[in-house]
């Protein structure tokens, strides 16, 4: 923990993102049970590219994302990230990765929110492991649509030509795992894989927190 992180806890009493009760970390244990209710971990594709998606997008899972990403509750990221590093075959699928790569946010719409919401999770993963932090490689060239407002047709056009890498020297035989925090048709994920494909990658990799 950084020295930072460790002052404002001695200010601020780390507090469960979902019920708010004080003392128990930033998830309770009550609240852990409950989110285990919505955990598909186990949800490995063994094809070319892995992806492992930690809960089903609904109810409580689905109510948590939208508050972190649209409701100004950027200290979320804590809940998330207790979830993933406290859970081994999380850990275990993490730690086979050199670099994680969050699904960047065009420039305006991070001005906008004030934050991008995978880059929090994906900046404190590296924190408590080994993997490093890559979010000046991918980056968002085009401020799109966004994406939840269409079908799945329009969803693949409108995410054509959007991200392109840079400094892609920094991927060069390394095993990159790219990190969002939704996954639905696949559109936005698949956008990046094609771009992160033109690069010579070891291994390629998907971690979401929740698949729709």
């Amino acid at each position: 923990m950084h020295l930072i992180d460790k002052i404002l806890e001695c200010i601020f009493i780390p507090s469960c993102g979902m019920c708010g009760r004080l003392g128990e970390g930033y998830l309770c244990e009550k609240c852990s049970k409950e989110l285990k209710k919505y955990m598909i971990y186990n949800d490995i594709d063994k094809e070319k590219i892995n992806k492992f998606h930690i809960f089903t997008y609904e109810n409580i899972v689905r109510d948590l994302i939208l508050n972190y990403k649209f409701n100004d509750k950027p200290y979320l990221y804590k809940t998330f990230c207790e979830i993933i590093v406290k859970n081994k075959k999380i850990m275990d699928f993490i730690k086979s990765y050199d670099i994680i790569i969050p699904v960047p946010m065009h420039k305006k719409k991070i001005r906008i929110r004030g934050y991008n919401q995978s880059e929090l999770i994906a900046r404190e993963i590296a924190k408590n492991t080994n993997i490093k932090l890559a979010n000046d490689v991918l980056i968002k060239v085009k401020n799109n649509e966004v994406q939840s407002s269409l079908n799945k047709l329009e969803r693949e056009e409108n995410i054509k030509d959007v991200y392109k890498v840079i400094n892609g020297e920094k991927l060069y035989n390394k095993n990159v795992l790219i990190f969002d925090d939704i996954y639905t048709t696949g559109a936005t994920i698949n956008s990046c894989i094609a771009e992160l494909e033109k690069n010579s990658i070891k291994k390629l990799g998907v971690l979401t927190l929740a698949k729709d």
